[in-house]
């Protein structure tokens, strides 16, 4: 038997490839000798091969530009050579083969596809790019300025020599993960492509890489939030609705309300933002409280003296929320926190944009009544048909048509008239704890390390010189700049020392920010923190709270003696517990987070941003012992493998913080969103429970406002509108 033999199987095709070839050979000697005799004689060899070329050269269908606008980037756009008509179409030899260019359908549709994950080196960001973006200016189109660095990758990867004029930048945040090489900025871009350019680079609708998100003849219709105050003002301009509060909610609510023809009633027990900014000064400069007007109460709420953090659990990008963004910059934010990942706005930005706020509301046809307090409801036979209101005056009644309850969570007097008055109310989880405060610079080299570390800078001289000494004072080698860097914490695997679990959790941190009273009561002490808009203090603070459920065992005393009101009950008693450790006038007392797991009272104290004083107290012995404990066992167990260093003797624990959120709800219908039992009432935002935040509080004060024009229109055309976008989960 004769073996096998591969390779003598391959001697015919050889054979057949050699004659093939020599066929192929003479037929182009032939064609080439009848072209001769059409040129002319004076044409050169070279023109014979040309003009050969272009005789032979197939034709070639026109390919779609990659943008609707003409060059440079139709002229960017690869294609491949086609077939002549008379040719007959072949399938490639083989999958690895060459292969004609396919066609989509509508391969001229312009649709605008959203990147996701574009990376940039914070060293490839030039000054003249970091400034631009600091700027926060917008062009003339409206779009964020792209930095250079940037602009070069995406050219890269979509094969352009030119970006199309309405390529946007949607969001930047910095990626600076420990398993990472280097720190990165990622950028998500929305950029305009014909069908058949996507088509070309391979791109599939993949969420969270690559996404539709439009077509452009989607692109230009208007937003359905925003109502048209000219459509029904015959009708809607004779009818006012009350707005308690003028937090984010309620101003929101308001806005929305004027937008729409209808004439908004805006009712504060606070002062606008000039007498709030002078009543908060004497607060701490000569501890001098105003209950009225505060860190909690007075136009913009408890969030227009904290840092004006506009993260949000709901979706950056649902229409509520860009629409509320968008309106945030018409009014004086800066046109970054529509693009930046964890946008904030700082205090200094907020008094500004709320001065210009209430003058368009004004304009609209709005009042605004500050100074006054809400003292009950004008409930007939179970609808309420106004509020009775206290001010400098006396007592008065305003009626409307409708009332919205915006009043924020530290209004306490306003659930207790609400029980009074048989409004249903229930409870709800909340979270009680301290504000823990690092020195910026350790937060800085947790975050960063020692190779990026020096290169936060902030602009303030001193800052920068201790954050860089803190570095061995050796400037460093990096070209980028890195923002002042911020952390969270969670987890819900804290042991209570009763065979349970809690969650434990950072809340609202505070970069380069400080640490400021939050007390609406003398007699009480609660903090909270707050950041100017460049972040540029020595400390970092941070909510450092634990979970509290409605049925929890540490509230039972509490439930028997309050009932609904238990939550609320607890947390007053934690502030008066704090103020007695602390010796009464405000003052806060304050424990080594070191000693505080321990058990043991702080011998020495660091320094501390709390301008009204601090003093050493076993700030462990405050709250019930399951609290103490989960919260030992995460900052030892949980917090330190996180992030190493958190867990330092220079960690100071500020008591207390104990306002993360209502500790009850007012129970509404989630049709009407009218309060149960009480037509007319319209329970909103945080303070009823709602919301959880400034944009979750705004978005939920424009879904109200809608429940409301659905009732005074006697419609429901805004139902399914609220359900895609509210922000709260029921």
């Amino acid at each position: 038997m004769t073996s096998y033999n591969p390779h003598s199987c391959r001697r015919p095709q050889r054979a057949i490839f050699t004659l093939s070839l020599c066929c192929f050979t003479l037929i182009l000697s032939i064609v080439h000798h009848h072209v001769e005799a059409f040129v002319p004689q004076s044409s050169s060899g070279i023109d014979a091969i040309g003009r050969i070329g272009t005789i032979m050269k197939p034709l070639t269908p026109p390919v779609p530009p990659l943008f609707s606008a003409p060059s440079p980037f139709e002229a960017a756009s690869t294609s491949t050579q086609g077939k002549s008509k008379k040719q007959k179409k072949r399938k490639p030899r083989s999958k690895n083969g060459p292969s004609k260019q396919k066609k989509s359908k509508n391969p001229k549709l312009v649709e605008t596809w959203r990147l996701y994950g574009i990376g940039v080196h914070p060293d490839d960001l030039s000054q003249e790019d970091d400034k631009s973006l600091l700027d926060q200016n917008r062009d003339t189109n409206g779009f964020a300025p792209f930095p250079k660095a940037l602009e070069d990758v995406l050219l890269k990867k979509l094969k352009l020599s030119e970006l199309p004029p309405t390529t946007n930048l949607v969001r930047r945040s910095l990626d600076a993960r420990k398993k990472l090489d280097h720190p990165t900025f990622q950028y998500v871009v929305d950029v305009p492509l014909t069908r058949q350019a996507s088509y070309d680079l391979g791109w599939k609708n993949r969420p969270g890489r690559t996404e539709i998100l439009e077509s452009q003849a989607n692109k230009n219709e208007t937003s359905s939030i925003e109502g048209d105050a000219s459509d029904d003002d015959s009708i809607n301009q004779q009818k006012q609705v009350i707005v308690v509060g003028t937090g984010p909610c309620g101003l929101f609510c308001a806005l929305q309300l004027a937008l729409e023809g209808v004439k908004p009633i805006l009712v504060d027990r606070g002062e606008p933002v000039e007498r709030r900014g002078r009543d908060i000064g004497a607060l701490i400069h000569r501890r001098n409280m105003n209950p009225e007007s505060n860190f909690c109460f007075g136009e913009g709420g408890a969030g227009t003296w904290s840092d004006g953090k506009l993260t949000t659990r709901i979706g950056r990008n649902s229409e509520n929320v860009r629409w509320i963004l968008e309106k945030l910059v018409e009014y004086g934010a800066p046109s970054s926190i529509l693009w930046e990942g964890a946008p904030h706005l700082g205090t200094d930005n907020l008094v500004k944009l709320l001065r210009k706020m209430r003058e368009h509301l004004k304009e609209l046809g709005g009042e605004i009544h500050f100074g006054t307090r809400m003292s009950n409801l004008v409930l007939e036979d179970g609808v309420v048909k106004g509020v009775q209101v206290e001010d400098d005056h006396g007592s008065r009644t305003i009626l409307a048509d409708a009332t919205v309850l915006a009043t924020g969570h530290s209004a306490r007097d306003v659930y207790e008239s609400l029980h009074s008055c048989g409004v249903q109310l229930e409870a709800k989880g909340f979270a009680v704890g301290f504000r823990i405060e690092h020195p910026q610079k350790f937060i800085n080299k947790i975050q960063y390390g020692d190779e990026w570390g020096p290169t936060v800078k902030t602009g303030k001289s001193t800052t920068d010189e201790v954050n860089l000494e803190h570095f061995g004072g050796i400037p460093s080698e990096h070209e980028g700049k890195l923002p002042v860097p911020s952390y969270r914490l969670a987890t819900d695997k804290a042991e209570d020392g009763t065979g349970n679990s809690r969650g434990v959790y950072s809340f609202c941190m505070c970069p380069g920010g400080q640490i400021v009273p939050a007390s609406t009561n003398p007699s009480e002490v609660c903090v909270n923190g707050m950041s100017f808009s460049r972040r540029d203090s020595l400390w970092a603070n941070s909510a450092l709270v634990v979970t509290v459920a409605p049925d929890d065992p540490v509230l039972e005393s509490y439930r028997e003696k309050y009932g609904v009101l238990a939550g609320l009950e607890f947390q007053r008693d934690m502030e008066r517990r704090a103020a007695v450790l602390g010796g009464g006038n405000l003052t806060v007392p304050v424990q080594r987070v070191t000693d505080f797991c321990k058990g043991q009272v702080s011998e020495t104290i660091p320094s501390s941003s709390y301008r009204l004083g601090v003093k050493s107290a076993p700030c462990h012995e405050l709250y019930p012992e399951p609290i103490t404990k989960a919260l030992t066992d995460a900052l030892t167990h949980h917090f330190s493998d996180n992030m190493p260093g958190y867990y330092h003797p220079d960690g100071l624990l500020h008591a207390v913080e104990t306002r993360t959120s209502s500790p009850m709800r007012i129970s509404r219908d989630r049709e009407s969103l009218q309060a149960i039992g009480c037509d007319g009432l319209f329970p909103a935002g945080e303070g009823a429970g709602f919301a959880g935040g400034i944009v979750s509080a705004a978005v939920d004060g424009v879904n109200v406002a809608g429940a409301v024009m659905d009732k005074l229109e006697g419609t429901t055309s805004r139902t399914g509108q609220r359900s895609k976008s509210v922000g709260f989960s029921y």
